[in-house]
């Protein structure tokens, strides 16, 4: 009788598939899901459409808009029109931002992108955040009427949210989002009811439909803060981040309503972030302990003769262990 030391073939193939083929599964959805987001990177900037969609925070704050998006010669151009009753109306180019307010008689003019994007934006690299989220492909569902990859993104601990993301099967387009906190629950989303792809998008959906020829107009230099270099005499810390918090930049902002500067700290886990305020206190009531509203939280304290804010959308956990945290630097 043949005899072999060790273990023979099937047994080895036995422990494989117990030991390393779960590993394997999980990096090959993980190269996929990287391509998917790529994908949806790309088709954000690139694709022509026209579209409307309803965003709401929690169950309460619904909004509907109308989003027409031109990638052409002239570059990326897009223009956002409120379906509710004041009919804003927000046209960028690659230069400007014009945002167009009926309702105030005003035009306001800033330079880049705005603050809040349409569909919303994802990190395409997954690198720095396959260590505190987990990424699934869930299957295939219709969103506005086109087959969508369901992508379910969910934090490893509670310090941050979870996202589910239903991508376009064909374009890559984001066409829905749900962003929910650490109980499980709704806290924002965002969702294509209807969306038209063009070849080309008519130069006539991209210009404003309102007449704004009498309204008065505001430049962005007349209303943004004034930042500078952080006053080294004046370096904060924060001695406690939840895990996979980095520091991303430090500045002095100068806010028009204050008489002195705001020091602006602000940390990421590549996904989401964390802004922290830090200025003199004032003799207006400033916020002591926690508030909410939809998917932000905020968490203030009284350090020394500044109070302290730090506001994200993250659990009520994340922005406290940071807030109570902050410490002054002594030189």
């Amino acid at each position: 009788m043949q005899t072999t030391s060790g273990l023979g073939m099937p047994s080895r193939l036995l422990l494989f598939t117990f030991f390393y083929l779960p590993a394997l599964v999980l990096a090959t959805e993980l190269v996929e899901v990287q391509k998917l987001l790529k994908k949806m990177q790309h088709a954000a900037h690139m694709q022509n459409y026209d579209g409307t969609f309803v965003y709401s925070e929690g169950e309460s704050k619904l909004s509907a808009m109308r989003l027409i998006h031109s990638a052409d010669q002239k570059g990326e151009r897009e223009r956002l029109v409120s379906l509710d009753n004041v009919g804003r109306e927000v046209i960028r180019n690659s230069k400007n931002v014009i945002c167009i307010l009926p309702d105030r008689n005003a035009v306001v003019v800033e330079k880049g992108r705005p603050p809040a994007q349409f569909p919303p934006q994802f990190p395409d690299k997954l690198d720095h955040l396959k260590d505190h989220y987990s990424f699934k492909i869930e299957g295939e569902e219709k969103v506005a009427g086109q087959l969508a990859h369901k992508l379910v993104v969910l934090p490893n601990d509670n310090f941050r949210y979870g996202h589910h993301l239903w991508i376009d099967k064909k374009t890559g387009l984001l066409l829905k989002t749900h962003l929910v906190n650490e109980k499980g629950s709704l806290v924002e989303q965002f969702m294509f009811t209807h969306i038209k792809y063009m070849k080309r998008v008519p130069e006539k959906l991209l210009q404003s439909s309102v007449d704004s020829t009498k309204f008065k107009r505001y430049e962005s230099n007349d209303l943004k803060p004034k930042s500078k270099p952080v006053s080294p005499s004046l370096l904060w810390k924060v001695t406690q981040l939840p895990p996979g918090f980095k520091r991303d930049h430090h500045r002095q902002l100068k806010i028009p309503t204050s008489r002195t500067p705001s020091n602006q700290l602000v940390f990421t886990d590549g996904l989401a972030s964390i802004s922290v305020f830090i200025e003199n206190n004032m003799e207006d009531p400033n916020l002591v302990g926690r508030t909410n509203m939809g998917a932000v939280n905020a968490h203030g304290k009284t350090f020394k003769d500044y109070h302290v804010t730090a506001v994200g959308e993250v659990p009520h956990a994340s922005v406290k262990m940071i807030s109570e945290s902050v410490v002054l630097n002594s030189r």
